[in-house]
């Protein structure tokens, strides 16, 4: 379980592509110095196991599943991609709690900037009855508060910190973001 505050951005370093098993490097300098091999990660917000560490670079492996539905599968080298260690007990929770299993991807529809930024995503309609306004979600692992319902996406705003502080600062219009809608309300609604 995580939080959605991101600990670190990290840079791919290597993408090993097998037909079933896709084999990822990042680098990362807090991430590494804090974690053990078998730690649950989250890489923009999908939870993934530390296979291997070493010289700075973090390895894991993903199953065809999680690529399926995830945006890791169009992960090149040098993406950047939000890291977040898994939840301690003894840990502050600033954001939401996020399990790290991505509900679908969401395409970036507009950003707007000023002195924030507004990004409006656009997502699957079958999940429209977990978007509501003022309510949590987690966007490529980051916990951020729906602003706007749309009819077919949902607006957050960004502060400028959030922004440089997260792989959001290279995202365009027409990329796609990971979704993890807010598990407390799923699990209220039945989802």
């Amino acid at each position: 379980m995580f939080t959605g505050i991101i600990k670190e951005v990290g840079r791919v370093k290597r993408v090993e592509k097998k037909a079933n098993l896709w084999k990822l490097c990042i680098f990362s300098r807090v991430i590494f110095s804090e974690s053990n091999i078998s730690d649950s990660i989250s890489v923009n917000g999908v939870c993934l196991t530390l296979t291997e560490k070493k010289n700075s670079l973090l390895f894991f492996e993903v199953i065809k599943t999680t690529l399926e539905n995830t945006n890791l599968k169009r992960l090149k080298i040098n993406s950047l991609v939000n890291l977040e260690p898994s939840l301690r007990l003894q840990d502050k929770i600033g954001g939401h709690f996020v399990l790290g299993h991505i509900d679908c991807e969401g395409r970036i529809r507009n950003i707007r900037r000023g002195k924030n930024y507004v990004f409006e995503i656009e997502y699957p309609k079958e999940f429209r009855k977990y978007i509501i306004e003022k309510g949590s979600i987690a966007v490529e692992g980051i916990s951020l508060t729906i602003q706007k319902k749309l009819s077919s996406s949902f607006a957050v705003d960004i502060i400028p910190f959030t922004f440089q502080h997260t792989n959001l600062k290279e995202k365009r219009i027409g990329d796609w973001l990971n979704i993890e809608f807010d598990y407390l309300l799923k699990a209220r609604l039945g989802g």
